[in-house]
């Protein structure tokens, strides 16, 4: 399947071919209909991709104190090998959705196959053909609302 994964080394974008995420027993597979794009929140994680190493920094103080603290109880090394390997991985991009359920957990019984949903979460409700979303980030929608309304 197809998703949208930013590489946070170096900021670029790519359509990724990636394997479908897997089903777990509380929540729901998505096939994604529309999903958002949104100037504030998706602009401020491409913008922080783009900038170099201080400029993240600068930026999110909050990672920083806790690479620091990790540094602090497993050592310098380790924490390098993780935060590189995150900074080489490419992320999801993505944090609200709509489309119809395609596989329910069995702890999701509010939901049913063919449900339309409009879903939220990073992480969860990406720009992909099909999401893995936690039931308490999803949402039966109300008919007559429309899949491009829904994702707001």
């Amino acid at each position: 399947m197809k998703a949208v994964t930013q590489n946070l080394k170096t900021g670029k974008m790519h359509v990724e071919e990636i394997p479908p995420p897997a089903l777990r027993s509380e929540g729901v597979l998505v096939r994604v209909r529309r999903s958002l794009i949104s100037l504030g929140t998706e602009r401020a994680v491409i913008e922080l991709a783009n900038k170099g190493m201080v400029g993240k920094a600068k930026q999110r103080p909050d990672l920083v104190m806790k690479v620091l603290n990790k540094a602090r109880q497993e050592g310098f090394w380790n924490t390098f090998k993780v935060v590189r390997n995150l900074m080489d991985s490419p992320i999801p991009l993505g944090y609200s959705c709509s489309g119809e359920v395609i596989a329910v957990g069995e702890e999701a019984t509010e939901f049913r196959v063919g449900d339309r949903v409009a879903c939220a979460g990073l992480n969860f409700a990406n720009h992909a053909e099909i999401d893995y979303v936690p039931r308490n980030l999803a949402v039966t929608m109300p008919e007559g609302v429309a899949h491009d309304a829904a994702c707001f």
